[in-house]
């Protein structure tokens, strides 16, 4: 007779709240008690209590972040368990995806799921689709639940009720009300009486740092000391628009009167937000701002020589480049000579996709002093500055590049954009670490004296595959007699009859070549007068030659 199989049984609890666990018995303490006692009554049937801990107290089960949920998701992995027991389906997860992921690691590993109260067994398709039920409404009771959350809180500020946090400079937490905090609130009056004196933020942080004034020191809930460091011109910013100290608070841009006492009078309250708009950084159009080269001064190699500016005109049309110095003066025949729209459509395209981009944003700031409040802000002022550049024409803007960007620096391999502080800190209201840059991976081909720069290994050339279409449309038209003539043609389209003339050998190129120019694979260095005279029986791989 063949022994009886051993089920290894791993308790897991959880509690959402803190409260509580501090009592001689607790709610984690009854869970596992009631588990172990399941476990116990099917001895006969082989189970075995592991007497290794999975408890999580005061975390949610909203997500799978649990430090003792990923300890028994290791154990599974590591075959140290056979059934997991649980007091309900509810304390394991909240969450129908999170759900399902638990469960495909259950039968993975051949791991049983149990319910006490509920009696659910994971490894029959009905048992699954019961606790997929109960599950759905435990998410449904979770949402809910957030939502009557969220309710009470907007009821509550609309009555002037602080709902918590960590509170601002001046005041204190006192019975879960705002208090005003003596020194705190004389700092405050200070700042805001240093702004209105020296009228400008960095000034007032300067004034700070000579003075010893710093910001507020806090303990968080693990005892670990925060805050108490220099204002940087972002905590300024936030503290100088900061409504609360005039005895108001904010839910979702809208103001209500608080039952806080207020520290900043309300009449130096409008004067310091008058100031504060009227030294927002709006430029002008200066000279520079309205400059056809938006870029001039800022694009360097990385031998640290500044391009200067050239330009040529051929057919009535003007087109300009950023040049080396000795390539402009004739001293020598090499150095970089870049074709303008292309470089200022990749700078501007990337400090839009910079400044939409949240992720990006985030790798730029000093996250110390974010919180959920102001994160909104910061990404709501990035995307108001990408809309400020996209919208602008690249003439226009020469004023806002000389603010944001300190330099350009071209190589052959990439282009590294070094980005100002001061106005980055100004405009999104936030302490930003040193130096943010971005970089762009590019490749270099050099025509001639030109460079073409080729970004993401792609070099389509809208110029060239119109080029090859009106040459096919030419031939076909030309073949089955729906173009009577090459002058009529070149009149519908709008050419030159000579230009037109031109157009036939690219009917005929080969398909491989055809392919490699959709594709952007032709050679950045070939130009189209090259195209023209090549035979189309030629080995596309030898264009690259």
């Amino acid at each position: 007779m063949s022994a009886q199989k051993t089920f290894r049984c791993a308790i897991y609890t959880r509690k959402s709240h803190e409260e509580g666990l501090d009592q001689e018995f607790n709610s984690l303490q009854a869970q596992r008690e009631a588990c172990s006692a399941y476990i116990a009554s099917q001895i006969g049937l082989g189970w075995k209590l592991n007497p290794a801990h999975y408890d999580d107290g005061g975390i949610s089960g909203g997500h799978m972040d649990r430090p003792a949920l990923q300890q028994l998701i290791v154990a599974i992995k590591k075959g140290l368990g056979d059934v997991i027991v649980v007091y309900k389906v509810d304390r394991l997860t909240r969450s129908l995806t999170d759900f399902a992921k638990l469960v495909d690691v259950f039968d993975e590993h051949n791991v049983s799921f149990v319910s006490v109260t509920q009696a659910f067994n994971t490894t029959s398709s009905m048992g699954r689709l019961t606790l997929n039920v109960l599950l759905s409404f435990a998410q449904f009771e979770r949402e809910v639940t957030a939502e009557r959350i969220r309710d009470k809180i907007a009821a509550s500020k609309k009555k002037g009720m602080w709902m918590g946090g960590p509170p601002a400079l001046g005041y204190i937490n006192v019975d879960k009300k705002l208090v005003v905090e003596g020194d705190e609130a004389r700092n405050v009056r200070k700042i805001f009486a240093l702004y209105l004196k020296l009228k400008n933020v960095r000034f007032v942080q300067a004034e700070l740092n000579r003075l010893g004034i710093k910001t507020k020191a806090r303990i968080d809930k693990h005892g670990n000391r925060t805050g108490n460091r220099p204002f940087t011109r972002g905590h300024l910013y936030t503290l100088l628009k900061n409504p609360l100290y005039t005895g108001k608070l904010v839910h979702k841009d809208k103001v209500y009167e608080g039952r806080h006492d207020a520290i900043v009078d309300q009449k130096i309250w409008e004067n310091v937000q008058s100031l504060l708009k009227a030294n927002a950084v709006t430029r002008k159009n200066q000279k520079n701002a309205r400059s056809p080269n938006p870029l001039l001064g800022l694009i360097q190699t990385a031998d640290g020589n500044t391009l200067s500016t050239s330009h040529a005109c051929k057919s009535g049309k003007r087109y300009r480049y950023y040049i080396s110095r000795g390539l402009k003066q004739g001293d020598n025949n090499t150095g970089w000579r870049i074709p303008a729209e292309m470089i200022e459509n990749l700078i501007k395209a990337s400090l839009v996709k910079q400044f939409q981009n949240q992720k990006n944003l985030l790798n730029w700031i000093d996250t110390s002093p974010i919180n959920a409040e102001t994160l909104p802000n910061l990404f709501g002022h990035g995307c108001k500055l990408a809309d400020a550049i996209k919208n602008k024409q690249l003439h226009e803007l020469g004023d806002l590049y000389r603010l944001i960007i300190q330099s350009i620096i071209i190589s052959k391999d990439n282009v590294l954009v070094k980005c100002k502080i001061a106005y980055l800190e100004e405009l999104l209201e936030v302490s930003i670490k040193p130096a943010p840059t971005i970089n762009i991976p590019i490749q270099i081909k050099r025509r001639g004296h030109e460079m073409k720069m080729i970004i993401g290994g792609a070099n389509i050339d809208a110029k060239l595959i119109k080029l090859v279409a009106q040459a096919h449309a030419l031939r076909l038209g030309l073949l089955d007699g729906s173009i009577e003539s090459i002058i009529k043609f070149a009149a519908k389209i709008n050419m030159h009859h000579a230009d037109a003339k031109r157009l036939i050998p690219f009917g005929y190129l080969a398909p491989s070549i055809i392919e490699d120019i959709l594709n952007g694979k032709q050679p950045a260095d070939l130009p189209i007068s090259r195209l023209r005279r090549v035979n189309v029986t030629t080995n596309p791989r030898k264009l690259r030659h």
